[in-house]
């Protein structure tokens, strides 16, 4: 009697383990045998993330000089920048009178075509310097050899084109900085004074935004961005003569500065909107590069032995050595733009494209740039 239940148990597995099975998976339908485990189900498969553009871009192959036709006749170039895709700059030959380099012309750049536009006036003084246009103006420093000057602002829808001045210049050569209808400046207006100036190109009206009586802050450059204007000042809440603040003023918006403590020594802050960052340094060697999101983020550290920076809508270029490296916010990595085989001078950064000065060899001015992906 056993023996006849312990066969028909055998049958009956069988049938469960060995006939079901492949009678299932012969017309197609599932079935699962009685006390086996269950197959774990296959893992969901992750998606592989897209990599940035950047880890496969080749910087040597990106990279464009400025070349035009009658380059020839100039060795020397100054202060380029873009904006549109096209690109501003002064040229200069060695005046025989003196025997020093005068920048004499300002052309418009179209690197497409490798073709250039001079424009149609010339300095007032010794030569033009860190010419900025958009669509609406150009301005630029009407420089003296020896400091001092004039800057000056041009109506690009003017015909013919007439250079206008928004204020005499009586020491130093301050950059200017252009946003929209308005120009930024630093001014040294005494001896140990120094003025931010913010000047409305439509009426040609300026007014003083910070004074400064430390020149260390009268040196460093504001930044003026989609109608923000940033500059350092000195932090007054008892935080030492090593520590800075960075203020800041929507000139569209509401009149009152806003202050942002990031807890040391702030040199030139520049925004390009998503980002802000800065030098801990005056342009030594040993300076840090700094950054937050926003304006007033917490800070990170970029890099250490930066002499100059520039700030792109997502990135920041900056020279080490004499090699120009780009930090990408988004993967936090560091890339270097230049060649191993080549010494570099940082001219800066605008409209997404990192520019620089080819220093390999000095026979004559070679500027270089990217457009950064």
């Amino acid at each position: 009697m056993l023996g006849s239940v312990i066969l028909a148990l055998a049958l009956c597995a069988g049938v469960a383990y060995y006939v079901l099975p492949k009678a299932a998976d012969m017309l197609g339908f599932n079935y699962h045998a009685p006390f086996l485990p269950k197959a774990s189900p296959p893992p969901t498969p992750v998606p592989t993330p897209t990599p940035h553009p950047i880890t496969y871009y080749e910087m040597a192959e990106h990279t464009q000089e400025v070349v035009f036709d009658g380059s020839a006749n100039y060795k020397w170039f100054t202060d380029p920048y873009f904006y549109g895709g096209k690109l501003i700059l002064s040229a200069g030959k060695l005046d025989a009178a003196d025997n020093s380099i005068h920048m004499l012309h300002l052309y418009f750049y179209d690197p497409a075509t490798s073709s250039a536009e001079a424009l149609p006036f010339a300095p007032q003084n010794t030569h033009f310097m860190f010419p900025k246009f958009n669509d609406k103006w150009l301005v630029y420093l009407d420089a003296n050899a020896n400091g001092g000057g004039a800057l000056m602002a041009v109506d690009r829808a003017a015909s013919p084109l007439k250079p206008v001045k928004i204020k005499d210049i009586y020491a130093g050569q301050p950059e200017p900085m252009l946003d929209g209808n308005y120009v930024a400046f630093t001014d040294r207006t005494g001896t140990n004074r120094d003025k931010l100036f913010i000047c409305d190109l439509t009426t040609m009206e300026s007014t003083v935004v910070a004074m400064f009586s430390n020149a260390v802050y009268g040196e460093s450059r504001p930044s003026l961005w989609s109608n923000w204007l940033l500059w350092a000042s000195p932090d007054t809440s008892g935080g030492g003569e090593d520590s800075s603040v960075i203020s800041y003023i929507h000139l569209a918006g509401s009149p009152t500065i806003s202050s942002y403590l990031p807890g040391g020594f702030v040199h030139d802050p520049k925004t390009g909107g998503k980002y802000t960052a800065w030098l801990t340094d005056v342009h030594s060697g040993g300076s840090q590069l700094y950054a937050t999101r926003g304006i007033s983020g917490t800070p990170f550290l970029i890099d250490s032995g930066v002499v100059d920076f520039g700030i792109g809508s997502d990135f920041v270029a900056y020279s080490r050595g004499q090699s120009i490296y780009l930090y990408l916010f988004e993967t936090s990595g560091i890339y270097r733009i230049t060649q191993d085989y080549e010494s570099a001078q940082f001219l800066g950064v605008s409209d997404d494209r990192v520019i620089w000065m080819d220093v390999t060899s000095r026979e004559r001015d070679i500027i270089k740039f990217i457009a950064i992906p």
